[in-house]
């Protein structure tokens, strides 16, 4: 029980502005429930790991989720999980957690997990998207994250379901132990974001 709901919130990940209440699991152990941030008209500022950033005006973020598959998603209207924020100090430091560590030097270097990819989008959020087929890496380097430098890549992405078919982006702080990732990227939520991530502060 403990693996598969770990390794949902590796996936994607993070912290919270309000209190999160607790469930009980089978195991006996707390389980968050949903923590989510207002959407505010002005943008949030929210606190992933060591990270603090303004989200869109209008986006909610979900800390938590029960299931752990929104873990750290950013929503916008209709859209589930648009990109994620995580901090996977805690998942990285665990020498038993199922994770796959961020890499833009591999196929599927977006995605934490040990079981098989999907393709999360705007039509599929998570939970119901398709499983990824193959993941090409067509751009990669570093970019910056307020005033540090993160790994960075862009991937095309293809499903079993070809109109999943997509582009993913994805910020790596190994220091920090931070992971962001865009799903379903295209230009308008690529440039929002670079600018979250270009305002991001960090203490």
């Amino acid at each position: 029980m403990r693996s598969r709901s770990f390794r949902r919130s590796v996936l994607a990940v993070s912290v919270v502005l309000s209190a999160a209440a607790c469930t009980t699991s089978t195991d006996g152990r707390p389980q968050p429930v949903p923590t989510v941030t207002a959407a505010g008209p002005a943008g949030d500022r929210i606190d992933v790991g060591t990270m603090h950033v303004t989200l869109p005006a209008g986006a909610k973020y979900t800390a938590h989720s029960q299931d752990g598959l929104l873990d750290g998603c950013i929503t916008e209207g209709t859209v589930v999980c648009e990109a994620r924020l995580l901090d996977l100090r805690e998942a990285t430091s665990d020498p038993n957690a199922p994770i796959n560590l961020p890499s833009a030097k591999r196929p599927f270097g977006w995605y934490t997990g040990t079981d098989v990819p999907t393709c999360i989008t705007a039509a599929s959020p998570p939970g119901e998207a398709a499983t990824a087929t193959g993941s090409t890496l067509v751009e990669s380097g570093f970019k910056p994250v307020g005033t540090k430098n993160a790994e960075y890549g862009r991937w095309q992405v293809s499903c079993e379901d070809a109109t999943q078919n997509n582009e993913v982006r994805m910020w790596w702080l190994p220091t920090s132990k931070i992971l962001v990732v865009e799903y379903g990227a295209f230009a308008g939520w690529d440039a929002k974001m670079d600018t979250l991530l270009t305002g991001a502060t960090f203490t």
